[in-house]
């Protein structure tokens, strides 16, 4: 069952997404492991936008998934459906910029829970 949340249930539920940035500058880059905190429905297109905070650092941040062809919010070529993913699961992220300068998810692979 999906644990994705409303804009509104997010902040009912006590999550603050405004502390979490996505622009390129405030999301690290590279390989490294982020808790993934809670997602949340996009409002205007078929997305999914995951909440993540950096081990190492403590570092807030957010990056977007996309629906795919297979209605899969997931990275192409890549198995995890974060629609069903568990929250508060550590994941090695690899992160890093695309052609128009954004932040990108590039690739998942979980790890253990975090709670």
């Amino acid at each position: 069952m999906s644990n994705v949340l409303t804009w509104k249930a997010a902040l009912d539920g006590g999550c603050e997404p405004r502390l979490y940035p996505y622009t390129a500058a405030d999301v690290p880059q590279g390989q490294y492991e982020a808790t993934l905190d809670f997602k949340i429905w996009a409002v205007r297109a078929l997305t999914l936008n995951c909440y993540f905070t950096e081990v190492a650092t403590g570092k807030k941040f957010q990056l977007s998934v996309y629906r795919r062809d297979d209605e899969v919010y997931g990275l192409p070529g890549g198995d995890i459906d974060f629609k069903e993913s568990p929250v508060n699961v550590v994941y090695l992220v690899t992160v890093s910029l695309n052609t128009k300068d954004k932040a990108v998810l590039r690739e998942a692979k979980p790890g253990e829970e975090t709670k």
